[in-house]
């Protein structure tokens, strides 16, 4: 039986892990191919089985503060969606924020490097945290340590109380079903 967690299924599930692998590989053979010949099938059930056999080791992660298996597939897809889109809303505002600062009012530059902690277990989480940080510009993820405190580089103070307020951390947590404590730290 598959216990739940959060979303997210707990350690042991690893056939049901390869299954979804398979079923994903699979489906693009088809779709990316679009044969139907007996012959290709069969080649595609082979290749997505070996593949799936090989890569299921590298699509599995251990929490960062629990022993529990994350498997890369699971997260919740719609958020994941969500999350995009208003990513990619939050590039593109900050690039003309950063634009005219850079061209305009070069006086509210004030670059600089802030902390914060927020304890996702999942590394996916952090991965995922530290990118969106590091893509949207006018901040760059400088280091994550073990305990889960970031130092992000900031080139205004608007940008690095953006940083601070946790609305990014949220998202991210609710897209991967996790429960944070988030806390800037002052230096």
């Amino acid at each position: 039986m598959i216990k739940m967690n959060n979303g997210n299924r707990e350690k042991g599930n690893k056939v049901l892990y390869w299954i979804e692998t398979f079923v994903i590989l699979l489906a693009i053979w088809f779709i990316m191919s679009g044969i139907f010949e007996l012959k290709f099938i069969l080649y595609a059930v082979g290749s997505a089985a070996i593949i799936s056999t090989i890569c299921l080791r590298c699509l599995t992660f251990k929490g960062c503060k629990t022993d529990k298996t994350y498997f890369m597939l699971n997260c919740n897809w719609w958020r994941m969606f969500l999350y995009f889109w208003w990513l990619m809303w939050q590039i593109i505002c900050s690039a003309w924020y950063v634009s005219k600062v850079t061209l305009f009012h070069r006086e509210e530059i004030d670059p600089g490097v802030v902390w914060f902690q927020v304890d996702y277990d999942n590394p996916q989480a952090r991965t995922l945290l530290a990118n969106s940080i590091t893509l949207t510009p006018g901040t760059i993820t400088i280091d994550i340590f073990e305990n889960g405190i970031y130092s992000v580089h900031g080139l205004t103070q608007e940008v690095k109380d953006g940083v601070l307020d946790g609305s990014m951390q949220e998202k991210i947590a609710k897209v991967y079903g996790e429960t944070i404590n988030f806390r800037a730290i002052t230096k």
